[in-house]
């Protein structure tokens, strides 16, 4: 549907008149070929959404984004995703995920990556038994020095194995008394090459029914190693 008053204005207007006509005329004859078939969206595709600025939308100006706010990303997102689902939600991809690490000149590089759609993640939170719960999540991260080891089993992490990075949820302690569910848990940024699983990592692709384009995994993490500058909040030191 057009955009309704007061919502509406010329850039918006011409921002989502550009994503459907992209949806329809580049993605859709993509996802009428290759979702029968359960394939994976070819990297060509991508590149032409990294080509349009939107893996950074919402990255401020100032990082080499768009300088956009969720109304819009949420515009473009749901302009593709009437012509392929997967393709609106690869976007989710980039936006700075994977970019709040505590060293700030290594923030911007990254975000200026993610902008360009060269910094392309995957998000590990869910497990089997903790789904929307959070705070019930039982992967463990255990200092060793200046490196973390993670253990655990992670579920639902869509795009793992084709991504630059998996943003892994897990947990550095037990809560306090007195203290949330929550405390303790910490993400943490897995540096991977595309296509392949680092060490300690092994994944399973989960069938699906629908949501083509890429591949859901399953993922085991046995003693993955992670250098302590690549955690995500720097809340627990130990």
């Amino acid at each position: 549907m057009d955009l309704p008053t007061p919502w509406a204005t010329p850039e918006r207007t011409a921002l989502q008149q550009q994503a459907r006509a992209f949806a329809r005329d580049v993605v859709l004859p993509i996802a009428d070929e290759l979702d029968p078939q359960k394939a994976q969206m070819p990297r060509e595709l991508i590149d032409q959404l990294a080509a349009l600025g939107w893996f950074g939308i919402t990255v401020p100006t100032g990082h080499g984004g768009l300088g956009l706010g969720v109304f819009e990303y949420c515009l473009v997102s749901e302009e593709l995703a009437r012509a392929w689902l997967s393709v609106a939600s690869i976007l989710a991809r980039g936006q700075g995920l994977g970019t709040q690490v505590l060293d700030a000149a290594r923030r911007d590089e990254l975000l200026k990556r993610s902008a360009k759609g060269e910094w392309i993640g995957s998000i590990a939170l869910s497990e089997p038994t903790a789904g929307s719960d959070l705070a019930a999540v039982q992967t463990t991260a255990t200092r060793d020095r200046d490196t973390w080891v993670l253990s655990g089993h992670k579920r639902w992490a869509g795009n793992a194995l084709a991504a630059d990075f998996v943003e892994v949820l897990a947990r550095v302690r037990e809560p306090e008394q007195g203290e949330s569910r929550s405390a303790g848990l910490e993400p943490f940024l897995v540096v991977k090459e595309p296509g392949t699983f680092p060490e300690g990592m092994s994944g399973t692709a989960i069938d699906k029914v629908g949501y083509h384009g890429f591949l859901t995994w399953d993922l085991v993490l046995d003693g993955v190693r992670v250098p302590d500058g690549d955690r995500l909040t720097g809340l627990y030191a130990d």
